[in-house]
């Protein structure tokens, strides 16, 4: 979901600074500040990379899990998770072009002012999973932002930070897969029958070890 919404609002983006500078290529890059071996990750110069911030659950609309019907059986699911997300658009300008990257993040900023919501009718690339999206411009100070390209291990260029609202990861996915009771079968030996092992996965089982192991 994440992966599908930073591209079409990159691409998105592009389209727009293409019609308002006139020019043809992309100046939008999604795309990590530093490697992990504290190389440049950007590739080129004079282009603004969005890229992710942060993840946060919204626990105000925290759903609690619940059973479905699955197969024939019972299925045990988790409740939605809604996230929200910290995005970043920082201008990776370089030498002399310092004022080219005050024009491009000042057009971001343009850009989700005239276009600060993202629905499936206004953005046709959106994921089927994507029902809205806001995009709320954040305010920082000066050590928070600095402690942020800290994090990153990036020195500080020019950047505007949004708060994104809100995904919902919904529970499609079945944790448990209880078979339906029709009834009991004694062996002769009085013994109950054995469960089917098909009719778990084996990700329960693991996960039973691992329960058992904390407690």
């Amino acid at each position: 979901m994440i992966h599908n919404l930073l591209p079409t609002i990159g691409a998105e983006l592009n389209d727009y600074f293409k019609s308002k500078f006139d020019i043809d290529e992309d100046r939008v890059i999604v795309s990590n500040l530093i490697n992990q071996d504290g190389s440049i990750a950007v590739e080129g110069n004079n282009k603004v990379v969005f890229h992710l911030v942060n993840i946060e659950e919204e626990t105000t609309l925290k759903s609690s899990a619940g059973t479905s019907s699955f197969g024939g059986g019972f299925g045990a699911s988790g409740g939605n998770i809604n996230v929200n997300l910290t995005v970043m658009f920082s201008a990776f300008f370089t030498g002399k072009n310092y004022v080219e990257a005050l024009k491009f993040l000042s057009s971001v900023i343009y850009f989700f002012q005239s276009k600060p919501v993202f629905t499936q009718s206004n953005t046709p690339g959106l994921s089927s999973n994507i029902e809205k999206v806001v995009f709320d411009i954040i305010s920082l100070e000066p050590r928070d932002l600095n402690s942020i390209f800290s994090m990153m291990g990036a020195k500080y260029m020019p950047s505007v930070i949004y708060r994104v609202r809100m995904l919902t990861f919904s529970s499609d996915n079945i944790d448990d897969v209880i078979p339906a009771i029709s009834g009991i079968g004694i062996n002769e030996d009085e013994r109950l029958d054995a469960p089917n092992p098909q009719a778990f996965r084996p990700g329960a089982i693991v996960k039973d070890a691992l329960d058992g192991d904390n407690n």
